[in-house]
């Protein structure tokens, strides 16, 4: 896959993932508690991706394939979770300026392994890109200790969820280790949900909403796994942070919601950062993978 396709597919999935605080948003205020949420999001983006799967007969991954994606799955409700319950002991925008803090621990852990060798060039758009989000996101940036921990762990627990993900989907077809990481949050949060005793929602806008939650879910993860795939997970990570960006663009397109000088600034400091990145020469990352590493590797695109 050409590199500019794989940093479109992340740019896709950044689109899928900033949009879904404006859905979360309408669902909230038809009285639809955090765990209900997470449960139907999971739910209905499994029914609709599940058809999908079997019509075009892919197969799913097994063996030690399988039990990574179920790990995968299993962090991602951990990662959920910790987010939408640091909310209630933090402002959105110290939650959200903590979250982003993955792209540098991303990095660092896929250092780390010696999975990549970021370069200058590389650091520096990194380190652009989270001084623009930092700005982006700042206000009102009050939390109680519980918040940040809990911002800290999602953001903890999304990296590894990136690094892992960027080692599995080499040779695993990306809409069945999507499939499988969807049902396996399904499962961990409605757990949580009947545990909680969360009631399911009765307006339709609240379904409706749920429901473009769903549908931007099966998009966004999808893509996300397809474009890793390709430009690794550091340089993934790091067009992600165009996220808040996106989802502050959307408040202020679709819910009338007031933007500052320092907001815009900082969301062109993240734009810029994700061009440059962008633009960087083509290479196939896996060209460094040991022999063994690429043998027997499927490409499904």
């Amino acid at each position: 896959m050409p590199r500019h396709y794989a940093v479109a597919l992340i740019l896709l999935s950044a689109l899928g993932f900033g949009g879904m605080a404006m859905f979360a948003k309408i669902a909230y205020a038809a009285g639809i508690s955090p765990t209900m949420l997470l449960t139907l999001r999971f739910t209905l983006a499994v029914a609709m991706l599940a058809p999908v799967i079997r019509f075009r007969r892919i197969a799913l991954p097994r063996g030690r394939a399988l039990a990574g994606f179920v790990l995968m799955g299993a962090l991602y409700t951990a990662q959920s979770q910790s987010y939408f319950t640091a909310l209630l002991y933090a402002s959105s925008g110290l939650v959200g300026l903590l979250l982003y803090i993955y792209p540098v621990l991303v990095t660092l852990l896929a250092v780390l392994f010696g999975w990549e060798k970021p370069d200058r060039r590389t650091l520096l758009l990194m380190a652009m890109a989270m001084a623009g989000m930092a700005i982006t996101l700042g206000g009102h940036l009050e939390g109680r200790p519980l918040g940040i921990a809990l911002g800290l762990l999602a953001a903890a627990v999304y990296a590894v969820y990136i690094v892992i993900g960027s080692r599995l989907t080499q040779d695993t077809d990306s809409l069945a280790a999507t499939l499988v990481v969807l049902a396996t949050a399904a499962v961990g949060n409605g757990a949580l949900a009947v545990a909680a005793g969360a009631a399911l929602p009765h307006s339709t806008t609240a379904w409706l909403a749920i429901g473009a939650i769903a549908f931007s879910t099966v998009i966004a993860i999808a893509a996300f796994l397809i474009g890793i795939k390709y430009i690794g997970a550091a340089q993934a990570s790091i067009i992600s942070t165009l996220e808040p960006v996106i989802t502050l663009c959307l408040g202020v397109a679709l819910f009338g919601e007031s933007v500052s000088a320092s907001q815009l600034a900082g969301g062109a400091l993240v734009l810029t950062a994700v061009i440059l990145l962008a633009r960087r020469p083509v290479r196939d990352r896996r060209e460094d993978a040991p022999s063994s590493d690429r043998q027997g590797s499927l490409d499904p695109d």
